[in-house]
């Protein structure tokens, strides 16, 4: 009897104890194999990230460090996306919104001199079906257009701010993404010049021949950092440089604009020595060479009027006061909700067929 219990046993053990011991040796050899400690740290998520690198690197974006093609300094505009520093981001396999993609375009058509780089904050794929690859497969359709990925850390290298990345102080913001953006803009335009753009700008006119060393004011008090253009050297890299000196020494983590706007408006008031209405009306000869654009130059409606772009009411009123506009800036932490019917009659509608055609083409009923 007591033979038959222990050979009861031995089965137990060799149908369920092996297994177990078995799949576990597996999943610490793979642990030990993992070059990325961020896959270890993040939990569930960095299991997600597994995941996607599990997945073929044919269709891994280039590291903008290390891809063959470098952004031409001061001849590159640059989008960064930042979704997947947050700890609830799903995943990061590419996920677009037609309005973003409608943004790159808008870049990439008006600009075809110009080399535009969307740069996603950690490793990404491209999506391989539905609506996600439309948009796209609409976007890689030019010839300029770059997705890459990069690495927090290693980018900061060979910068003022790199010792302050590598404390991670970042990441008890209140608002990471939005966070990790207003850095990413900073390091890109130190790195290389060129010009950033938010992703839910639309561009109307070609930049190519506007002289960099500008952003542009929303109020004749604050400037707004979602358009930045510097040069790599000179005042640009100087501003640059100032800028990453001002989001480290006053880095406020519970604050949403104080590393964006905030941080623009104080460095340049310091930079220019004189009013930002002054700085406006006189051009770049009363800011050493860097010209402040008044409003109507970017954000011609006002964030409290978001919703100009998206009621067919507000179209013909949109239409005029934006007409002398480079650009159009949708405010998307207001307006991100608001779905946008293709068909409408408004003024986001009526500047995206026009500016970001095969991204409308692909966006299905809603923008």
């Amino acid at each position: 009897m007591l033979k038959k219990q222990f050979k009861c046993l031995y089965v137990i053990v060799r149908r369920l104890v092996i297994p177990v011991l078995a799949a576990t040796l597996i999943f610490l050899v793979v642990l030990s194999s993992i070059k990325d400690p961020s896959i270890i740290s993040n939990g569930a998520f960095g299991l997600r990230i597994l995941k996607a690198k599990s997945l073929s690197t044919e269709n891994l974006i280039e590291n903008i460090l290390y891809s063959s093609l470098q952004p031409p300094p001061g001849r590159s505009i640059f989008f960064h996306e930042t979704s997947c520093t947050s700890p609830d981001a799903v995943s990061n396999i590419m996920t677009l919104t037609a309005r973003q993609a409608c943004s790159i375009e808008s870049a990439a058509l008006n600009n075809p001199n110009f080399q535009i780089f969307t740069v996603f904050s950690c490793p990404t794929f491209r999506p391989l079906v539905g609506r996600q690859k439309l948009l796209v497969d609409a976007i890689e359709s030019y010839e300029n257009v770059n997705l890459r990925h990069l690495n927090l850390r290693n980018y900061a290298m060979n910068t003022s701010i790199e010792d302050w990345v590598k404390r991670d102080d970042l990441f008890t913001s209140n608002y990471p993404v939005h966070h990790t953006s207003d850095l990413l803009r900073l390091i890109s335009l130190y790195r290389f010049g060129g010009i950033y753009l938010d992703m839910d700008i639309i561009v109307l006119t070609s930049l190519e021949k506007l002289p960099l060393n500008y952003v542009g004011a929303e109020s004749i008090d604050t400037l707004c950092s979602a358009v930045i253009g510097l040069t790599a050297d000179g005042i640009g890299h100087e501003v640059a440089d100032l800028f990453l000196q001002q989001y480290q020494k006053y880095f406020n983590g519970k604050n949403y604009v104080q590393n964006g706007p905030t941080l623009v408006t104080a460095v340049l008031l310091k930079f220019c020595g004189t009013s930002l209405m002054k700085a406006m009306e006189g051009g770049r000869k009363s800011c050493k060479g860097f010209r402040i654009f008044n409003s109507t130059a970017f954000y011609s409606i006002h964030w409290q009027e978001w919703r100009h772009f998206t009621e067919p009411k507000y179209l013909e009123e949109t239409m005029a006061r934006t007409k002398d506009s480079l650009m159009i800036h949708m405010w998307n932490k207001l307006s991100s909700g608001e779905r946008i019917k293709v068909t409408s009659n408004t003024a986001y509608v009526k500047y995206a067929e026009k500016h970001c055609p095969r991204t409308y083409a692909a966006a299905g009923d809603y923008f």
